[in-house]
């Protein structure tokens, strides 16, 4: 799961680090409220990153997920959570990145 900047380009330095040769997409998961409720500063932040923008190639797919939102507010509670957290579109036109969003 996903709350800060820092948990996706950890697994990016991570796999640097290993000098991974192909290295996987990093698809973020926004799935409790609070994560839900950070999305965009999140994402709003990686994408300052200039070395993040090169990495992603101008493309990211984040993942917006139901079953522990739903346990932490209930249902209705979640999928306005769930509504609100896909401002992340917006966010990711500012910067020129192409966002793919599913839910899980």
């Amino acid at each position: 799961m996903a709350t800060v900047p820092s948990d996706v380009l950890a697994v990016e330095l991570l796999q640097r680090e290993c000098r991974v040769k192909k290295p996987l997409r990093v698809v973020p998961l926004f799935e409790r409220l609070a994560d839900l409720d950070a999305a965009p500063a999140a994402i709003a932040r990686l994408f300052s990153i200039g070395w993040y923008r090169d990495c992603i190639d101008g493309k990211q797919e984040v993942m917006i997920g139901y079953s522990d939102s739903g346990k932490d507010a209930g249902r209705l509670s979640a999928a306005w959570e769930l509504y609100k957290a896909q401002v992340v579109i917006s966010v990711a036109k500012q910067h020129g990145v192409k966002l793919t969003m599913f839910h899980g």
